[in-house]
């Protein structure tokens, strides 16, 4: 029988011993080029994770290839892709940037661009718009560039479009911060000249611009209001005592306190002068605007006894004589032409305005003046004492007037 040499199972053990070794060395050295990948990938990511500016991106990338692969020459260009215009570059150590960057920016190929000596070119895509790539020259060892630093320069390049897609979405969320950030300036200051606008504009005017900003519907209508005209008695003599600054000031504090009443109830405050107020009050129903401007005198009363009260012993008592009247009316812009330019107005004018002024300046201090169709319209809601018919200035037939019966001390009224 042959005798098997012991030699045998030893040779064999050494010869799986040695490929095991060997798939271990070659296991290390595929981990040690992970962890090598993975720390220059992590370096970049550190470097470029907080950079808002793709100019600032492309030259921390270049800085970083160019040392990780140890040579001295690089480009880096990003391309639209609609036109091939260049519209970001980074370059070191070349000679003519311009050309190395034309050629390269028409080479988006993983390929050698021997033309402008670029040992290695990698491709990468930002979006759908705009192409990247990034070249190198030799390395100053001379060796060649392996499979696996092309596949570690994609990876860079990778990692470096996605850093300039998140500075791209940085810009244009700054951009539109800054553009919400102007519109709600523009906005503020429209709001602002609006409140201010508003002491000067009549609601309606206000009303009408916001329902139709670009043409207004301001032309002359005939509608069917309420006017109410208000003016403090004995004005005349009362100015003449009193200084204009303190003059003012009174007629500041009664008519502020008359707005409160006024504006609640519909009525438009159309003009102050001086000593008065003409108020206008629309609505469908004719009764209803009736009513308001009613309320609004009997309010402008009460506020009138209540300012005096607050206001004793520091200024006189002031009286109010109002006068209302009801009917057809035109309403709208009137146009006042003079050497001195264009004045536009928005009142109600007509007859119906007229014998609202004398039925004002008809009443007597403390009552309100009241036509026959605005009377007509109040039914039994207010107590009323019949003038009879009054010859009123300027109106060339008689007016049957009514008189408000006030009680001493006016109510408040429910708006």
């Amino acid at each position: 029988m042959k005798r098997t040499s012991s030699a045998d199972p030893m040779a064999r053990l050494k010869a799986r011993y040695e490929t095991q070794l060997h798939q271990a060395a070659h296991a290390q050295a595929e981990l040690e080029k992970r962890i090598f990948h993975l720390k220059t990938l992590y370096d970049l990511s550190r470097e470029i994770a907080f950079l808002n500016d793709s100019d600032a991106i492309l030259q921390n990338l270049l800085m970083m290839v160019l040392g990780t692969f140890g040579a001295e020459r690089g480009l880096i260009v990003l391309r639209d892709a609609s036109t091939a215009r260049i519209t970001a570059l980074a370059h070191r150590g070349l000679d003519d940037a311009a050309q190395a960057a034309a050629a390269l920016a028409r080479h988006h190929v993983a390929q050698p661009l021997a033309a402008v000596d670029l040992r290695i070119c990698t491709p990468f895509d930002v979006d759908e718009h705009c192409k990247g790539s990034i070249g190198l020259g030799e390395k100053l060892t001379g060796e060649d560039y392996t499979p696996d630093d092309a596949e570690l320069l994609a990876t860079l390049a990778n990692q470096a479009a996605a850093a300039i897609r998140n500075a791209r979405a940085h810009q244009e969320l700054v951009r539109y911060a800054k553009d919400l950030a102007e519109s709600l300036r523009r906005i503020q200051l429209l709001e602002s000249m609006k409140a201010s606008l508003g002491k000067f504009v009549p609601k309606t005017v206000k009303d009408l611009i916001e329902r139709s900003p670009d043409a207004p519907v301001l032309e002359k209508r005939e509608t069917d209001v309420s006017v109410l005209f208000a003016d403090i008695t004995g004005y005349t003599q009362l100015s003449a005592r009193m200084d204009l600054d303190r003059l003012n000031q009174l007629v500041e504090l009664y008519f502020g306190a008359f707005l409160d009443e006024i504006l609640p109830l519909g009525g438009d405050v159309n003009e102050t002068a001086g000593d008065g107020l003409m108020v206008v009050f629309q609505d469908p129903d004719a009764q209803k605007h009736a009513m308001a401007a009613v309320k609004a005198g009997l309010a402008i009363l009460r506020r009138t006894r209540e300012t005096n009260a607050t206001l004793e012993g520091y200024f006189e008592p002031v009286t109010m004589h109002i006068g209302i009247n009801s009917g057809i009316a035109a309403v709208g812009a009137t146009k006042i032409e003079g050497a001195a330019g264009t004045r536009w107005t928005y009142t109600a004018s007509g007859t119906t305005t007229n014998i609202a002024a004398r039925l004002s300046a008809f009443a007597e201090g403390g009552t309100i003046a009241l036509s026959e169709a605005t009377r007509r319209r109040l039914g039994d809601a207010f107590p009323v004492e019949d003038l009879g018919p009054q010859a009123l200035k300027n109106v060339p037939q008689p007016v049957h007037v009514y008189r408000c019966v006030l009680p001493q001390d006016v109510p408040k009224v429910a708006v």
